[in-house]
């Protein structure tokens, strides 16, 4: 049936479509029955519509008119063809045929026995072994093949076997090289000491900076009896260190070194910690008063910066002048509230301000003069 509602109401569906299609499939086949002479291949072709055209060797078909195939025509044609009584009974014969054969060979073929399990007391193992033959007897018996050897197994050339000791003190001659091993001569207790005294020198260097260490090798470089002109830039620590004492920089200038750092214990470590944080709230005490004047400052710049960009750069001591103005009269409104309430203003923090306002006036005249120069 035809979709009833929705967008696709009165449209045929899936299963109605196929079925036409089906149909047009039958009215379009021809089928060629068994046994057909020239004559009925002839008038079979003709009677679907076609013509033979024997000139050409082709076939064409006819179309006078538009052929319509209707859903009630489709299932006539599509229907499958009632089987008749003969045929059915045809159908039942061959399955029992073919059912009475099965039974047959089930009967006449025995099937195979029934393999028993072993009892829980025999052993079900190996069979035995064969009978040797003659020919057996006369043949030798092969031998087993070696083991294949591990990586365990093989020695490193010159590895020291274990548990055993290899004197390699005497002469090893290959050919006639000789590879004995020079003995080192052993150091005497003068050497020793410098040696000692030099590691000590090293420690002591390395308290200090590297902009240290690499001021007091620029300043033998300056020397006129030093040995060579040593690097300095570049030069991390442990090389600057080892040019000091190699070349007895630190005896030559004397180097104060500074003492060592001593491990602060538990207490000390709280009562640094408590220092610090009572700094900190000591300079946010001193930084209070001042807030206002900071953030009057941070005002004015966003000010300046957009006049200056409004003027084209033009008029940059005019606008410095204005904010000077209006900077010194919010300093004096600071200045009258820490009297009244009896506040000291840090002038260390004041200085520091100070210093970040000529630098902004000094970056708005750079900024004016590299545009109008351009």
């Amino acid at each position: 049936m035809p979709y009833k509602t929705g967008a696709l109401k009165g449209k045929l569906n899936a299963t109605e479509i196929r079925t036409l299609i089906k149909a047009h499939n039958v009215l379009n086949t021809i089928k060629i029955p068994k046994g057909a002479k020239r004559d009925d291949l002839i008038k079979l072709v003709e009677g679907k519509g076609y013509s033979i055209n024997h000139e050409n060797q082709s076939i064409s078909r006819k179309l006078k008119k538009t052929q319509t195939i209707t859903l009630e025509g489709a299932k006539k044609l599509t229907k499958p063809k009632e089987i008749s009584e003969e045929e059915k009974k045809k159908r039942q014969q061959a399955k029992q045929k073919k059912a009475g054969e099965k039974a047959f060979l089930k009967k006449a073929i025995p099937a195979p026995p029934p393999v028993s399990k072993p009892s829980k007391g025999v052993k079900v193992g190996k069979p035995p072994p064969k009978k040797s033959t003659k020919e057996d007897e006369v043949r030798p018996a092969r031998k087993a093949a070696p083991p294949i050897p591990k990586a365990k197994d093989f020695v490193k050339i010159g590895a020291k076997p274990k548990g055993q000791r290899i004197d390699t003190g005497g002469s090893r001659n290959v050919g006639k090289v000789d590879t004995t091993k020079p003995k080192k001569p052993k150091k005497t207790e003068e050497e020793k000491k410098a040696n000692r005294e030099k590691i000590k020198r090293a420690e002591d260097l390395y308290r200090l900076k590297i902009s240290e260490l690499r001021k007091y090798v620029e300043m033998y470089n300056e020397r006129d009896d030093k040995e060579m002109t040593l690097k300095s830039k570049g030069q991390d620590k442990d090389q600057l260190v080892n040019k000091i004492v190699g070349y007895n920089i630190d005896k030559i200038f004397k180097i104060p070194i500074p003492p060592k750092r001593v491990k602060k214990t538990e207490e000390q470590k709280k009562e640094k910690k408590k220092q610090d944080q009572e700094k900190i709230k000591e300079e946010r005490r001193n930084r209070k008063p001042f807030l206002p004047y900071i953030k009057y400052f941070g005002q004015l710049q966003r000010e300046a910066n957009e006049e200056l960009f409004n003027n084209k750069f033009e008029g940059v001591e005019d606008i410095i002048k204005k904010m000077k103005e209006k900077l010194e009269e919010k300093l004096e409104e600071i200045q009258d509230d820490a009297d009244e309430k009896d506040i000291e203003l840090d002038e260390d923090l004041y200085n520091d301000i100070e210093t970040d306002i000529d630098n902004f006036y000094k970056d708005l005249r750079t900024r004016a003069e590299e545009k109008l120069n351009k």
